[in-house]
């Protein structure tokens, strides 16, 4: 039962990456920027971390089916950016899990690759009207840095989901 964990959380962050925390912060500050917020990529990297590739490829390409489902007009811009985040971020070594400032960091390149990922697709369909410059500044860095926010303050409570998963994993094998 513990191994669903992870998902319900994946689906409990995109219900509320894609109601509640668009509008909150869009009233809260008040700016032009835009924010958007990255949750299943944050938490995607730090179950491949802290759990593994297979894993987080595989909630990867889930979640980008439902969020291209449910949130896009465009089918599989998300399920293959977040199943190739899942696969390519996930570095399962003990030097890594044990320090905190690292999948900090591999979160928000995943973010930068992602946001990347999108914007180019985006403009060669010819859907975005934004140069690299504005795109950069008007959404890049803040995202990054609104999804920063997010990645310190769940860091723990991941890494301790992940660390009870492997913990249950462990005593079903014996």
């Amino acid at each position: 039962m513990s191994r669903y964990y992870p998902a319900a959380l994946l689906l409990f962050l995109l219900v509320i990456e894609g109601t509640i925390v668009p509008n909150a912060v869009a009233n809260f500050l008040q700016m032009d920027a835009v924010m958007v917020p990255r949750f299943l990529i944050v938490v995607i990297v730090f179950v491949g971390i802290f759990i593994g590739r297979k894993e987080s490829l595989i909630l990867g390409l889930i979640f980008g089916c439902i969020y291209d489902i449910v949130y896009t007009e465009f089918l599989g811009i998300y399920a293959f950016g977040l199943g190739f985040i899942g696969y390519l971020f996930a570095f399962s070594t003990k030097r890594i899990q044990d320090s905190i400032i690292v999948p900090i960091v591999l979160s928000c390149v995943a973010i930068l690759f992602f946001e990347y990922y999108q914007y180019s697709i985006i403009q060669m369909l010819g859907v975005s009207e934004w140069s690299a410059g504005q795109f950069a500044k008007d959404r890049l860095l803040p995202t990054i840095l609104f999804n920063l926010a997010f990645a310190i303050v769940a860091i723990f409570p991941v890494r301790k989901l992940c660390m009870h998963v492997n913990h249950q994993a462990d005593l079903r094998q014996r």
